[in-house]
């Protein structure tokens, strides 16, 4: 490791330290978005939970990743044709180990309600779907502005229609917009976006993040949660580069060896 690597991370330990997010729950212990990966994430002292939301063909808001429903179950169909009663009695366990077998799907109040006796934040993503960003941003922003949580709740898309719906509907409700791509040109859609759309908070995966990323989102005032950080030597990039949300896989790994460094 270079010297102004380790300086770096070594400096890293005098700010405060960053959030650690699970992404999708504890999804390395338990089936991603279920009920059991959000109780273990809690259990492991998570500061956050991050998870995803579709809706339903009858408009039910739903906590998964896809839209298509075959990648985590053994149904061929899509969750804005498929109305919540049929989706409800599908298995979203047994792909990950056969011992989580017949774990439906979690309705966002079922989340929320786990979720709000805690000190724990919320990264709420909500998912584009044919037809549905109005509907998604009205659905799940009244029921979040419903809620009353001890920690800061974040609503998150990379849908700029969604985000702008958001804006619109519920102004006070804080969001971040989530980029995908490498840096220069998607930060600068990024910060252009975020003055219009009133974006508080950039969520970039790992390849986006760098120095110049980081310099012009401080420059904005733009809080920084990086996504998917499962490495140790990445959770020190993290540091190094003052983000102020690690979002993870491992959380485990995450509060053993971040919690280490302060």
């Amino acid at each position: 490791m270079k010297k102004v690597q380790l300086k770096q991370i070594i400096d890293s330990s005098r700010r405060p330290m960053p959030l650690l997010i699970a992404h999708r729950g504890a999804r390395r212990e338990a089936p991603e978005n279920t009920i059991p990966a959000f109780e273990r994430a809690i259990e492991l002292g998570a500061d956050g939970i991050e998870f995803d939301v579709v809706l339903t063909k009858d408009r039910v808001p739903l906590v998964t990743h896809n839209d298509d429903l075959s990648i985590l179950t053994h149904f061929d169909g899509f969750a804005h044709r498929t109305p919540f009663s049929m989706i409800r009695g599908l298995d979203f366990g047994s792909h990950f180990r056969p011992s989580f077998s017949n774990i439906t799907v979690p309705t966002l109040t079922e989340v929320l309600e786990l979720i709000q006796p805690h000190e724990i934040s919320i990264i709420c993503e909500l998912k584009g779907q044919p037809g549905m960003d109005f509907h998604i941003a009205e659905l799940v922003g009244g029921m979040i502005s419903d809620f009353r949580f001890r920690k800061k709740v974040v609503v998150s898309s990379s849908d700029l229609k969604i985000l702008y719906h958001l804006k619109r509907l519920y102004p006070g409700l804080p969001r971040a917009i989530i980029i995908k791509n490498r840096p220069y040109f998607s930060f600068f859609r990024a910060s252009l976006f975020a003055k219009l759309l009133g974006v508080s908070e950039l969520h970039p995966c790992l390849p986006v993040l760098g120095p110049s990323f980081m310099k012009r989102a401080k420059r904005n005032g733009l809080w920084v949660s990086c996504w998917t950080v499962n490495e140790p030597a990445d959770m020190d990039r993290c540091l190094s580069m003052g983000v102020e949300g690690i979002i993870t896989d491992d959380i485990a790994l995450a509060k053993a060896h971040v919690g280490s460094k302060y």
